[in-house]
């Protein structure tokens, strides 16, 4: 009997600390996501302007391509444990709309959108 009440302690922490962790890795991508958004947005003209067209336009293209991943990752992560428990047409639903996204930052990045 002391067993088993140890052993569900055990694995109630374990799945606490698994729940804290991911949580914490989502608050730092949606952090940087935010902080990469706000340089591009307020910083990035001046770095334009500031530096050559071509390294400008390169610096800004980088700090975009960061702050659109972080972002993906940031929503993606909640959105798969959501997803994950239902039926397959929800987790189909998930990867298509990933793939979407993903084609949409590539697309657009490169096309300078």
């Amino acid at each position: 009997m002391a067993n088993k009440k140890t052993e569900n302690k055990n694995t109630q922490n374990t799945q606490r600390r698994n729940t804290t962790s991911r949580v914490r890795i989502v608050d730092l991508l949606a952090f940087l996501a935010l902080a990469a958004s706000a340089v591009l947005l307020l910083v990035g003209p001046i770095v334009r302007w500031a530096l050559d067209n071509a390294v400008g336009q390169t610096v800004l293209t980088v700090l975009n391509f960061i702050a659109q991943y972080c972002l993906l990752a940031a929503i993606a992560i909640p959105g798969w444990y959501f997803v994950r428990g239902r039926g397959k047409t929800w987790k189909g639903v998930y990867v298509v709309l990933l793939v979407i996204y993903i084609a949409g930052t590539i697309i657009g990045i490169s096309l300078g959108v």
